[in-house]
């Protein structure tokens, strides 16, 4: 068998050596890294990439950033289009075989507080579970954690929790279907056909923020991870979309339990109803 010569030998190390230099900032850089244009990798925390790590960084420059706390681990086969960013002011993990599309921005701080300019917020961490699917130009927002083998929607705003295995999209981000299911897939007919009200309320929360259980009827935002100003726009949305109904803001800043909520939905039905009637 004819052996590689110096010239190949050297054509294939120089991508590495590339990818090397490249990422020589980082704490500890896996195997085989590349790096494809020049990157702004600033590290004042710990940051570390794992093997056959790809960066692709032209035309567009991506960028990797670590605060003096922040911490930011990148799993095995992981592909990150250009023009991306990444900030860890706190804590950023990506798994293994995750891909992200170009000009992803993930951030796990608002990166200025609301009235002292000048002072970074606290961040709160950012998990990315293995085997992710993250399309272009979406932007994972503090506290995310995006469940093992999901698929993002190119364009969308991610908050709070995607479950493993789901597709998501939209701005905020929802659940739109399983993997692997055709577009429009989901069972469709009244919600109400399909168990009381106050049962489908829980389990459109627990599908919305990735809850391990339907949460009891008596918990709200205090007690459902995720719940806050925009996790209930999500949940708007969700609720919109598994009863057929309308709901205004009001009626959901109103509504600060799945009991609540369930009432809610109650006298949504009755006046689609009334509405057919007449």
């Amino acid at each position: 068998m004819k052996r590689p010569g110096f010239a190949g030998l050297l054509a294939g190390l120089m991508p590495a050596a590339h990818g090397a230099l490249q990422l020589r900032a980082c704490d500890r850089v896996g195997l085989r890294p590349r790096v494809h244009g020049s990157a702004h990798v600033e590290n004042r925390g710990h940051m570390e990439v794992g093997d056959r790590f790809l960066l692709e960084s032209s035309p567009v420059q991506s960028h990797l950033v670590t605060g003096p706390r922040g911490r930011l681990e990148i799993g095995h086969d992981v592909s990150i289009g250009h023009g991306a960013a990444i900030a860890a002011h706190a804590h950023v993990q990506v798994g293994n075989r995750v891909q992200v599309g170009a000009f992803v921005m993930v951030m796990d701080t608002d990166f200025h507080d609301a009235v002292h300019r000048d002072v970074m917020p606290e961040g709160q961490p950012i998990l990315i579970g293995h085997g992710v699917r993250i399309g272009a130009r979406v932007t994972v927002l503090r506290g995310t954690v995006i469940g093992e083998g999901a698929e993002v929607e190119a364009g969308s705003v991610v908050s709070g929790e995607v479950p493993p295995h789901t597709v998501v999209g939209g701005v905020p981000a929802r659940v739109l279907r399983r993997v692997g299911e055709a577009p429009g897939a989901a069972p469709q007919g009244p919600a109400e056909a399909q168990g009381s009200v106050l049962a489908r309320v829980g389990q459109v929360v627990q599908r919305t923020f990735g809850l391990p259980q339907v949460p009891p009827p008596e918990a709200g935002p205090g007690q459902v991870r995720g719940w806050d100003s925009l996790g209930s726009l999500k949940l708007l949305l969700a609720l919109e979309d598994a009863f057929g109904v309308s709901l205004s803001e009001d009626e959901m800043a109103r509504s600060r339990t799945l009991a609540e909520l369930g009432a809610t939905l109650e006298a949504a039905l009755a006046r689609r109803k009334g509405a057919h009637a007449a």
